[in-house]
């Protein structure tokens, strides 16, 4: 059991990361300056039998239950509050642009902003209002520039950004009254995987303002395109990192195959197994290519697609799909027409947002979450 030794310096707030494939929970200190620590935590995943879409939505509300009932346990002490971040195929998000023009050079005040956000959630016709996650203003423009802190400042031309997430209500719904009633607290705060990837990439020093951010989970694959900060095209795939390895491995155990995927791309791999996973791969491969090569193809549309790829996986998986993404000609949709250029994230690119304790395994994903409610806390 962990207990706290002495006064805690920051808030203490139970955080939770939900995918369709499995789930992690943590209790996070978030100080008053500095990055946020992760004191404990856990990570449970759904056996592979139950990640079609009506069992996991259940099994993942179940798993997420008896998860935070572990780490409760192992914290030891009461929790005031809690976050989650809800993953897709649950959640998918856009952003919207408001824009208003005054008479004069005016003050800008909270309720103009408002009123923005108002304007672009009415503007939209794409997403169910009755299944809004979240719907707030990401950036801020004041006669053509980007500003951090638009309250007070004076423009004629205001120009809003909203970011507009929906999620299926069952998962929500779950979430919210798995968390309060394990941790006794008021309702969680509830985000899309794409506001915390959002938000984290443009915090951190040590990663491109402009940049594609591939988020495969179990069963799905949401692409985020950034530019300047801001992002500006999603899209969503049923292709995750599940589907990918039942496409290579069969009807062989998804475990083994991923070992065997991971132990190839890093040149480990001699067994007569691997020998058969590797003409599987390539068998596997041209659907693979022209399932991203479609999407890619929608997302640049209108505009080429940054070099720069920030890719989340499974770590098995991660290795094949860095050398995958640089080494297929996707050279069309990118602004240079050269190769994507992969970085998987990993906890040194998170390294200046968020802390792990000594004895705490390192969680990405969960990370991501904790530096996201660092960031909101603070703002708050």
């Amino acid at each position: 059991m962990f207990r706290p030794l002495g006064k805690q310096r920051g808030r203490i707030i139970a955080v939770a990361d939900v995918g369709n494939g499995s789930v992690a929970v943590g209790i996070v200190e978030v100080s008053s300056h500095g990055h946020a620590r992760i004191l404990v935590s856990e990570r449970a995943s759904l056996p592979s039998g139950e990640r079609g879409e009506s069992a996991a939505a259940t099994g993942i509300v179940s798993l997420l239950g008896e998860t935070a009932q572990k780490v409760l346990k192992k914290y030891g002490s009461h929790v005031n509050s809690a976050y989650a971040v809800i993953h897709s195929p649950w959640t998918r998000s856009k952003t919207i642009r408001a824009e208003s023009k005054l008479e004069r050079e005016t003050k800008i005040e909270k309720g103009m902003l408002d009123t923005l956000a108002r304007q672009a959630l009415e503007a939209d016709t794409q997403f169910d209002h009755g299944k809004i996650l979240e719907a707030g203003i990401i950036r801020v423009e004041l006669n053509g520039y980007p500003t951090l802190k638009p309250i007070g400042k004076h423009a004629q031309h205001i120009a809003a950004s909203a970011l507009l997430s929906e999620c299926e209500p069952k998962v929500r719904e779950g979430v919210a009254g798995t968390l309060s009633k394990v941790f006794a607290c008021p309702p969680p705060t509830l985000r899309s995987d794409t506001r915390a990837l959002l938000s984290v990439t443009r915090e951190s020093a040590s990663l491109p303002k402009e940049s594609l951010i591939v988020n495969m989970t179990y069963e799905a694959t949401n692409t985020i395109v950034v530019r300047k900060g801001i992002i500006t095209e999603t899209a969503l795939i049923p292709e995750g990192s599940s589907s990918i390895v039942r496409r290579i491995g069969s009807d062989k155990m998804p475990e083994e195959t991923m070992t065997l995927i991971r132990l190839l791309a890093l040149d480990q791999c001699e067994a007569e197994a691997c020998e058969a996973t590797k003409t599987a791969i390539a068998k596997a491969e041209p659907e693979i290519v022209k399932i991203f090569g479609e999407m890619f193809g929608r997302l640049s549309a209108a505009r080429r697609l940054p070099n720069r790829l920030l890719l989340l996986a499974h770590e098995d998986l991660s290795p094949w799909l860095v050398q995958f993404f640089s080494r297929i000609d996707f050279a069309q949709f990118t602004v240079t027409t050269r190769p994507f250029s992969p970085e998987p994230l990993s906890m040194n690119t998170l390294k200046d947002l968020v802390a792990f304790e000594k004895d705490v395994a390192p969680d990405i994903p969960l990370g991501i979450a904790a530096a996201l409610v660092n960031m909101e806390e603070h703002a708050g």
